[in-house]
């Protein structure tokens, strides 16, 4: 009885084991299509550069002149989630006219959906709302 009970959940224990590595398998095999949204909840202009370096995908010099201004980004392709994404936001020094970072963003996203990144007055990237993407081993929590 004993030895039944224990070949019984040895063999739900291998079910599970093989569930859990059809699931992770069909993370990494399932491209991501995310729409990376900004918005300007600011007066003040500003610039905002975003890397994707496992896509070698690059949008820099998304300019912002007025508040509600909203821009959007789609990234889309494999292996989205391998390295960490950047999302800098800049400001002009009033004295030397060049740019100046300002605040940062960096975390692995993925999935199929989007999130909104918001800029207040303060011109740091604030993640307001994940839907469909998941994300990891970031700075995005905690400001």
């Amino acid at each position: 009885m004993l030895r039944a009970k224990l070949l019984s959940l040895s063999d739900k224990m291998r079910t599970l084991l093989f569930l859990l590595v059809v699931v992770g398998l069909s993370f990494e095999l399932i491209p991501c299509d995310i729409d990376l949204k900004l918005a300007s909840k600011t007066e003040k202009k500003f610039r905002v550069d975003v890397f994707v370096p496992s896509l070698k995908m690059k949008a820099d010099n998304i300019i912002f002149n007025e508040k509600d201004q909203q821009k959007k980004i789609n990234v889309k392709g494999a292996d989205c989630d391998s390295k960490k994404w950047m999302i800098q936001s800049f400001k002009i020094d009033e004295e030397t006219h060049e740019w100046k970072e300002v605040g940062n963003i960096t975390a692995k996203f993925f999935g199929n959906g989007h999130f909104r990144v918001i800029f207040n007055d303060d011109l740091r990237p604030t993640i307001d709302g994940l839907h469909g993407v998941w994300s990891s081993e970031g700075n995005i929590w905690g400001r």
